[in-house]
């Protein structure tokens, strides 16, 4: 993640467009890594957004609400939302929108077909996925498929 972001260099427009995400990607790896549970004291915050965090990365594909987040660590929605963003300075829609058209970028940059990346990080709508993909990184997917070689062994 640090090293696809370091990749950007004095680029400007690679900046603009990825910047941010690729940012949001450290500070997931971070929150989700072996520096997680001291980054998670310093936020403020315990194991249980965490916790959210790691069922989200590993459930991509399914159907992901405050509520069911909210659910799994018994907190109130409310409570539950305000934690989150504490902790990831997102919202947990904005979280998971992110962490999911990240994951569809890898996955297209890698080679796979872009529905196929949609329907894995779990969009049923092939003209959503288009439309978010299309905010977050200034261009479609099939602009990206062309634009992005695939990432070397070790870096995806």
């Amino acid at each position: 993640a640090l090293l696809r972001l370091v990749q950007l260099g004095d680029n400007p427009t690679d900046t603009a467009v990825l910047g941010d995400s690729r940012l949001r990607e450290v500070y997931y790896a971070v929150l989700k890594g072996d520096a997680g549970a001291a980054a998670r004291r310093a936020f403020g915050v315990g194991n249980e957004i965490a916790r959210v965090i790691e069922h989200v990365s590993s459930h991509l594909n399914e159907e992901i609400s405050i509520e069911d987040m909210a659910a799994q660590v018994g907190m109130s929605r409310a409570v539950f939302h305000r934690k989150f963003k504490q902790a990831t300075t997102m919202s947990p829609i904005q979280f998971v929108k992110g962490i999911r058209l990240n994951n569809a970028a890898m996955r297209i940059a890698g080679g796979m077909a872009v529905n196929e990346a949609a329907m894995e990080v779990g969009y049923a709508s092939p003209s959503q996925f288009s439309r978010e993909f299309k905010r977050m990184y200034g261009q479609s997917p099939k602009q990206w498929s062309r634009s992005n070689q695939p990432l070397p062994a070790g870096l995806t």
